[in-house]
């Protein structure tokens, strides 16, 4: 797909992040190297790798527009970087391990008619679990309680948006993208769209994940910043109802 002029036939920033990822990251550059829509800048972000990340990069050079390998100050702080280096009128953020469906970006950019520079266009999205099971998720309404989140890999962001709101709060170190949206959110929710098709598949073991106790401490700071008492508090319950079933489920099968 492409529109008649630059105004509706927007540049896309794809920004990888990664440390040691060489198990997973071809798969992801592949998945950024199929897409249909071809006004694509790619950027990846490596934090000083050790594992043959590097060789990776440096085979996939001519399908990267800009790579660093640097030392950071975390993954959120990478991901800053991205954007920052990032030329695109919308950036997404997909990370090492994680892939889209060839038809991602084309779909994404035709729900916004091209206009992705003051938007936040949402899509469904696969959970990959480590037992090799699958889960799809449907970006259902945006109140950002813990069953309706939203998965960055499938979420494009447009340029004035982070002009506007500023990039992500690195003293979050596991939920600053929750943070994000929730300061967006709270102010201008008719900018976020959602794009009823399936289009990101996310592996269920990157750094949140495994981080997942200290992740859901960091959301109830965050949940209570954003939200009443009484909202906080139920949204608190709710969590944690949420962790006990499945552990339940865990133990039991």
């Amino acid at each position: 797909m492409s529109f008649p002029n630059q105004a509706i036939n927007p540049r896309i920033s794809i920004v990888t992040v990664c440390l040691n990822a060489a198990a997973h990251l071809t798969t992801t550059i592949r998945s950024v190297v199929n897409q249909t829509y071809s006004n694509i800048e790619y950027i990846i972000i490596d934090g000083q790798s050790t594992d043959g990340t590097l060789d990776i990069l440096k085979k996939y050079e001519k399908d990267i527009t800009k790579w660093v390998s640097e030392k950071d100050k975390g993954i959120y702080d990478a991901m800053n970087k991205g954007i920052q280096m990032s030329t695109g009128d919308a950036i997404l953020l997909l990370n090492a391990g994680d892939f889209l469906q060839p038809n991602a970006i084309e779909e994404m950019v035709q729900r916004a008619q091209g206009n992705v520079h003051n938007k936040i266009i949402c899509c469904d999205w696969v959970v990959f679990f480590l037992n090799s099971t699958k889960k799809i998720y449907r970006q259902a309404e945006f109140n950002f309680n813990r069953k309706n989140g939203i998965c960055h890999q499938g979420t494009l962001i447009g340029r004035k948006i982070y002009s506007t709101f500023g990039g992500y709060d690195t003293s979050y170190r596991y939920v600053a993208d929750y943070e994000f949206y929730l300061r967006v959110w709270t102010i201008t929710p008719s900018v976020f769209v959602r794009t009823p098709q399936y289009l990101a598949n996310f592996m269920f073991e990157g750094f949140t994940t495994k981080g997942i106790r200290k992740s859901n401490i960091e959301r109830w700071e965050v949940i209570e910043r954003y939200f009443s008492w009484k909202e906080s508090w139920y949204l608190r319950l709710t969590t944690m109802a949420a962790i006990m079933v499945r552990t339940l489920k865990a133990v039991t099968s």
